[in-house]
């Protein structure tokens, strides 16, 4: 199957939900409104076109930093694989689109935002002085080109 990968901005229209699976693994849940507006050139005014609302899924430390960063009404920029999920009886199907998020970020366009990156347990590689003292001169030659 060849995956779509879309961009989509919107607000969001749900407060995210965030739940945990037995094996440790979070995923959270929200809804993103996405809405086409236009110049109508026969009025002379801006107008509000289709509504399309998305359920996105964050899965495991973008689940983490989505549920502590977003929220309703927030406008918002997603990127990730579109899904089209199919449910309801035979003869009455419907369809709704899905993205499984691989970036979420607030929308810059409408406001102002501060990037904290969240502490983690577990897994992070100790450094000594000397190293980061190294990796510092390094970084500062790379810079200086």
């Amino acid at each position: 199957m060849n995956d779509i990968y879309i961009t989509l901005t919107g607000n969001i229209a749900s407060e995210p939900r965030q739940y945990s699976f037995d094996d440790g693994t979070k995923v959270t849940s929200l809804r993103v409104l996405t809405t086409h507006r236009y110049f109508d050139k026969k009025t002379g005014q801006w107008t509000e076109g289709e509504k399309v609302c998305f359920t996105v899924r964050c899965w495991r430390s973008l689940a983490d930093n989505v549920a502590h960063s977003v929220r309703t009404g927030q406008p918002v920029v997603v990127s990730g694989r579109l899904r089209i999920r199919e449910f309801g009886p035979e003869g009455d199907r419907r369809f709704m689109p899905e993205v499984e998020a691989s970036a979420v970020g607030h929308d810059l366009r409408w406001g102002t935002g501060v990037f904290t990156k969240p502490e983690r347990s577990g897994g992070g590689v100790a450094m000594s002085k000397e190293m980061r003292d190294r990796l510092d001169a390094e970084t500062q030659d790379w810079a200086l080109g």
